[in-house]
């Protein structure tokens, strides 16, 4: 598999607390029939689009890790991320992984990750992972450098993670601006993958009744199309349903910024969605 970060990369999260496809959390029960209609959609994206596409699976136990993970092993080649709400449901997943011999990651690993936990990523061969550089003593671009070198690189090193990319975290609306500025500043200093997950900020206002749905999803988009003039490497755009709004608009801005490139004398790849979307709206 080539690196996961070599291109940008969208994640859509599944099996959250709310996901309608979710029969028993608990227990891991799903409509599959449904799941199968979004990865549909999803695949179909990626067609027209040329963006790449990973899962961030969400779980509240280790059975239900375990039967998300086996179920999507069968019917999804998109790479998946790890992302239970404890340390055992996560674990099961990595062990989950192992058995079925497919490759996963970890979203994510962060100051608080244990060492136990951090050996059985190693253990059951992780090899990717999403770090997040959130930490009440991490809130400006320097000192978020400073806790990527100083603990999350050390953790990674423990679990013998090849492929790293950095989530700078958006903790408000205002602080999408300091996630804008460490991006550029950790992607300077550290030459390391980075991205975020504006959606975060956008779907707690529609719950908060801050704004409507149509405002929250404009501003999901706003704010991710935002980021990535700042080169960031991946997005986490919130339920695999919004991929409905959410590719094509970042389609057409990668476009762009590849434009630009080509401009300069780079070669944009063929299956870039500078080919596959912007040149077909002119």
């Amino acid at each position: 598999m080539n690196n996961i970060f070599s291109k940008f990369l969208l994640i859509g999260s599944l099996f959250y607390k709310g996901d309608k496809k979710v029969i028993d959390h608990k227990k891991g029960i799903i409509d599959e029939k449904a799941l199968k209609r979004e990865l549909k959609r999803i695949k179909l994206l990626k067609e027209k689009t040329g963006l790449n596409h990973a899962l961030d699976v969400i779980a509240e136990t280790p059975i239900a890790m375990e039967n998300y993970i086996e179920i999507l092993s069968n019917i999804t080649e998109d790479p998946i991320f790890i992302g239970g709400l404890n340390e055992e449901t996560r674990i099961a997943g990595y062990k989950k992984a192992k058995e079925l011999g497919i490759k996963c990651g970890v979203n994510a690993i962060n100051p608080n990750t244990t060492d136990n936990e951090l050996e059985k990523i190693k253990e059951y061969g992780i090899d990717y992972a999403i770090i997040q550089a959130i930490d009440p003593s991490a809130i400006y671009p320097e000192e978020k450098i400073s806790l990527i070198k100083d603990c999350l690189l050390e953790k990674c090193k423990k679990a013998n993670i090849k492929e790293i990319a950095v989530d700078v975290g958006i903790l408000d609306i205002t602080s999408t601006w300091l996630a804008f500025e460490s991006i550029k500043l950790i992607k300077e200093e550290l030459n390391i993958p980075v991205g975020c997950a504006p959606s975060n900020i956008a779907y707690q206002l529609l719950i908060n009744k801050k704004m409507s749905k149509t405002i929250a999803r404009g501003l999901n988009i706003a704010l991710s199309t935002m980021l990535q003039l700042a080169n960031v490497d991946f997005i986490l755009y919130g339920p695999l349903r919004a991929a409905n709004y959410i590719f094509e608009p970042i389609a057409i801005i990668e476009g762009i910024k590849a434009y630009g490139e080509k401009l300069k004398g780079r070669k944009i790849e063929k299956d870039h969605p500078f080919y596959k979307i912007l040149t077909t709206l002119r």
